[in-house]
Parts: structure tokens; sequence; C-alpha cells
């Protein structure tokens, strides 16, 4: 599972169509709360991802958009990892989300 989107970097590069793909997800107490965490890796599109030789090396790295936490509830019925690519669709940081 992965998805497009539309982001700019810290730098203030404007990226179109990126392949944003949700790389872990773990829930952790902090303090009273439990949060989901998540990462994510971006590249320029699939086929970069695909491709072994250029996966490490072509990654986008943004600082701003390669970690999240959300809250997240005991009681959730869905897999951490849908629930790390639903709130990834509602990102402000990320535009034009489109599922691949």
């Amino acid at each position: 599972m992965a998805i497009t989107a539309n982001m700019t970097t810290h730098e203030g590069l404007s990226i179109t169509d990126v392949y944003v793909r949700v790389t872990n997800a773990s829930v952790k107490k902090s303090e009273s709360v439990w949060k989901l965490t998540y990462g994510v890796l971006i590249y320029k599109d699939k086929d970069t991802r695909d491709d072994e030789e250029k996966e490490t090396s072509m990654r986008i790295r943004t600082n701003h958009v390669d970690q999240f936490k959300i809250d997240y509830s005991l009681d959730a019925t869905d897999n951490l990892i849908k629930l790390a690519y639903a709130d990834l669709k509602t990102n402000s940081q990320l535009s034009n989300i489109a599922d691949v």
C-alpha cells in the first residue's frame, strides 16, 4: 500500500506526485495518553522505490514529513498501518493525495 501526493520540502521546494509509503507503526504510552507513531519514506515515483540500486540513494528526505504521532485509542479495530495511512491522507503538509 502507498499513496501519491504533492508536498513542499523544508527548503521550500514543491514536488508533485511523490510516492509515499508508511514503513513502520507502533503504539506507545506518552504520559497518560496512548500515541500511534509512524514513519514514512518518500520517493520521486514508484519506479524509483522499486529499483533496488536507487531505492536508498533516491529517497526524498524532509524533516517535517517523515515521522508522525497521533492519538490512539486502545479500542481501535483497524491495524496500525491502515490507521497511519488514514491519518496521512488528512495531513496538511501533503496535498492531492491518491491511493496507488
